[in-house]
């Protein structure tokens, strides 16, 4: 079964068009479209959806300050013609952002993101086996918030607590999904569903802020497709 997705904008062509195009992708399923946050809450108060395609510049409320105050929150790509709200957006938590006019390559790998955090939510089969105290113990990947380098060992942090295991980081890396996690720091390998904050030298994930290395910091950027759609950090 497809991911369901809601469109909200308050410009039709601009709702058409995106409902035609991810139509044409088949990679999400368009559940409704709606012109304001108002129309959009009394959707989903009776259809809830996998995800949203926001827009920021709305009528009245505001994309991102509607965002702010919506509980559950599906995931949420926002698409709109600022760029400049880049960051922001992903202190919202949002998993991608589209600069309008969007490409169907860009939006191609938009949904394919999405699909991803979806799988990674609820699917079962997403875990890794670690040994832990003499035992092999089994994580769902969804739980883990970060992973440190701790000299020969790796410390996972994950919603249940602290789990040390003897492998290095680039052993964990090659055990987890392709894209889920991403190196900000020779120590430091984060969740993306669990990105809360950018700045010019750290990540705060799940509450904890972690060094943003210069190293990886381009290629960080780059992943999250921050580079061309908003003004260099710092």
């Amino acid at each position: 079964m497809k991911p369901t997705c809601l469109i909200i904008d308050d410009e039709p062509l601009a709702r058409n068009g995106l409902a035609e195009d991810l139509t044409s992708l088949g990679l999400i399923e368009v559940s409704g479209t709606a012109a304001s946050t108002a129309e959009a809450a009394a959707w989903l108060a009776t259809i809830p959806v996998d995800c949203l395609f926001l827009d920021i510049d709305m009528p009245k409320t505001n994309g991102l300050d509607w965002l702010a105050v919506l509980d559950p929150k599906p995931l949420v790509i926002l698409v709109t013609a600022h760029p400049q709200y880049a960051l922001e957006g992903y202190n919202h938590g949002v998993i991608d952002y589209l600069v309008k006019p969007v490409g169907l390559q860009r939006l191609q790998l938009a949904c394919e993101r999405a699909v991803t955090q979806l799988n990674l939510r609820g699917a079962v089969e997403h875990h890794v086996f670690l040994k832990v105290d003499g035992a092999y113990r089994r994580v769902p990947v969804a739980d883990i918030r970060y992973i440190e380098a701790a000299n020969n060992y790796i410390r996972l942090h994950t919603a249940g607590g602290k789990l040390l295991v003897y492998q290095s980081l680039k052993g964990i890396e090659t055990q987890l999904p392709p894209g889920a996690f991403i190196q900000i720091h020779k120590s430091f390998l984060i969740s993306r569903s669990h990105i809360q904050r950018i700045t010019t030298n750290s990540v705060t994930v799940a509450g904890t802020t972690l060094p943003l290395s210069r190293r990886f910091k381009t290629a960080v950027l780059q992943q999250l497709h921050l580079t061309n759609n908003t003004r260099p950090l710092g």
